[in-house]
């Protein structure tokens, strides 16, 4: 707030008060936000690719899961019933 004895301290000293930054300083800040909101929106972009990308992995792994645990279960049971089988003809 400028006060009267802001600006007789000021006309005693001979500053001059601050001023409004000049229009190109203006214009280059603008620009800077909207680069700063292009990137953000690319980096939003990006990421939700990246998150479906990551989606996409972790439903291929669990189907490598379930097959591989099915494959463990059915290789048990082959050599359970080998077991068996050799058990039962060579009594």
């Amino acid at each position: 707030m400028i006060t009267v004895e802001n600006m007789k301290e000021t006309a005693a000293t001979g500053e001059l008060p601050p001023e409004l930054p000049p229009h190109w300083f203006l214009y280059l800040v603008e620009r800077m936000d909207r680069m700063e909101n292009n990137l953000r929106s690319e980096f939003r972009q990006e990421l939700g690719g990246i998150r479906q990308d990551v989606n996409e992995v972790r439903q291929e792994m669990r189907g490598v899961y379930r097959w591989s645990i099915g494959l463990l279960v059915t290789m048990l049971l082959g050599f359970g019933g080998i077991i068996a089988t050799l058990a039962v003809t060579l009594r």
